[in-house]
């Protein structure tokens, strides 16, 4: 299945790096179409993308603030949320908003398609945006179990529907979505723990040379 993604990561590379007493860090950085100027910049960035995506974030908001019931949970969300769109850079997040991540899935080009049972391990908080046109299964469901090859039995059950905006935390529960016969597509945005962790530590000395560089590429890249 198709996954694009935008915003930024601090995983799944071996650069850029800094030093901490003699030991080598990674860096946050925008993936590649996402750095300023590039197409995945500009697309976060028009009107109608930043329209939609501060919509859901004004729904996060609202669903923190009036449907989460665990209080504490929703304290330090909020707080972590406010944190990310002061300490974070904006060219790490998704335009003026709070999410630093967002991933497009989906079968577009495809009649049929399936997304495993999984944790949004590294999410502080979820969301996910569905669009399409399914003929047949695409509900998404959720299981009591701890491991994904053990899920245990499924305790909830959301049909897919165009225009539907689930909102959770997701790192905390197992999921996936049933396989589907049909056109069925994904934003899924979140808020990466260690993106903000990075920068609560850390600041942006380290990262503004980085930015300030141009965003080099290459394993022996220092700050």
């Amino acid at each position: 299945m198709p996954l694009y993604c935008f915003g930024s990561t601090i995983t799944c590379t071996q650069y850029p790096k800094f030093s901490v007493d003699g030991v080598p860090q990674i860096l946050p950085r925008p993936y590649a179409p996402s750095k300023p100027n590039q197409k995945g910049y500009i697309i976060i960035r028009t009107s109608w993308m930043q329209s939609l995506i501060k919509d859901i974030e004004y729904q996060v908001l609202h669903y923190l603030h009036n449907l989460c019931d665990d209080v504490k949970l929703r304290k330090v969300t909020l707080y972590e949320i406010e944190l990310a769109k002061k300490i974070i850079p904006e060219c790490l997040r998704l335009g003026d908003t709070c999410f630093t991540h967002m991933s497009v899935f989906g079968t577009v080009s495809k009649k049929d398609g399936e997304m495993p049972i999984h944790y949004d391990e590294r999410d502080i908080i979820s969301c996910v945006f569905h669009l399409g046109e399914v003929v047949d299964g695409g509900n998404t469901s959720y299981y009591r179990g701890q491991k994904p090859d053990k899920p245990g039995p499924k305790i909830h059950s959301v049909p897919f529907k165009h225009g539907t905006l689930q909102i959770g935390f997701f790192n905390r529960v197992l999921h996936g979505v049933d396989s589907w016969t049909g056109q069925r597509c994904g934003l899924q945005l979140n808020i990466k723990q260690d993106v903000l962790k990075h920068f609560m530590k850390y600041g942006t000395t380290q990262y503004d040379k980085y930015r300030l560089t141009g965003f080099p590429q290459g394993p022996n890249i220092y700050y």
